[in-house]
């Protein structure tokens, strides 16, 4: 399955938008489509 993500490599690198490619759900998974999301800046620091 072909999804999009932000990546960080390691600390103070920059965010960069990737497709990635990720096994279909297994048994007992499912797939949930986030539409939306807060992000507060202390996030950036992790």
């Amino acid at each position: 399955m072909d999804i999009h993500a932000y990546v960080v490599d390691h600390v103070d690198a920059p965010f960069r938008w990737e497709e990635l490619t990720v096994d279909e759900p297994g048994p007992g998974e499912a797939v949930v489509k986030i539409v939306a999301t807060g992000m507060c800046h202390t996030d950036l620091n992790t």
